[in-house]
């Protein structure tokens, strides 16, 4: 059984953002005579409210950013894109990884060689995200392969029945210093909420299964097995666990190359 990512269904939130500009706001944008950094600059004072208490952040990794990027090849940023994205600067500059993301995407979006992979809805989707998804996923595109997955629970022996929650969700052997293995996923979950990542349950790449073997073996899924049987003496306990993939789909790549 395969579960499909979800579609990006993100709200409408173009009441916010210059599809709705009067035609007289709109012919006071800042002129596209002026060079490329110098317009985004104008773009950002306009429509990100307390410009100025976040503009030292903003400013130098964005224009060493830009200035990678050919003259020739520059082109105005979309405003479905630049607009949200400076506004949302505003509430998360201090977040340097979230930043990062949104100074790449903005200079993504003024490079005609990536109009393949820039998409409106990476905005929407970086504003879901939080530093462990962004450090979730960026770890996941290291791989360009399908990488084994379990999901493991605790089970009683011969009976049949689980404790659920017992286990994460979804396993995949790794896990930061300041994550638990549960957190890992449910940042996985939300990644394929987004639709940058799929979770194939249920199924297995080839017949190579030593990946999982180490899964099953894995020192974390023990610490909590041994808990448990710590707990409930009485009960006869093992891991029970089901083969599953985890895998960062085209439009993921997309998100990665427009936002690394």
């Amino acid at each position: 059984m395969t579960n499909k990512p979800s579609e990006n269904n993100f709200p409408d939130e173009s009441s916010n953002y210059p599809s709705r500009i009067s035609k007289e706001s709109t012919n006071s944008l800042p002129s596209k005579e002026l060079n490329g950094i110098e317009h985004i600059h104008q773009v950002m004072k306009r429509y990100a409210q307390g410009w100025e208490s976040i503009e030292g952040l903003i400013l130098g990794g964005f224009n060493d950013r830009l200035e990678k990027i050919p003259e020739t090849q520059r082109k105005e940023p979309p405003l479905e894109i630049a607009v949200p994205l400076v506004q949302a600067l505003t509430y998360t500059a201090q977040n340097e990884t979230l930043r990062e993301m949104y100074l790449s995407l903005l200079a993504s979006s003024m490079d005609k060689g990536k109009d393949r992979v820039v998409h409106p809805s990476f905005v929407n989707i970086i504003k879901q995200m939080n530093s462990l998804d962004a450090r979730v996923f960026d770890k996941l595109c290291a791989s360009n392969d399908y990488q084994p997955a379990l999901n493991p629970q605790v089970a009683i022996k011969r009976i049949g029945k689980n404790f659920i929650g017992s286990m994460p969700e979804w396993f995949i052997g790794w896990r930061f210093s300041d994550a638990t293995v549960f957190d890992i996923s449910a940042s996985l979950v939300r990644l394929s909420k987004f639709g940058l990542i799929d979770l194939l349950f249920d199924r297995t790449a080839g017949n190579d299964t030593s990946g999982v073997e180490h899964l099953k073996a894995h020192q974390e899924l023990s610490n909590i097995l041994d808990n448990y049987k710590a707990k409930h003496p009485d009960l006869e306990l093992e891991i029970f666990t089901t083969l599953s993939l985890v895998y960062v789909n085209e439009y993921g790549h997309h998100f990665r190359d427009a936002c690394k």
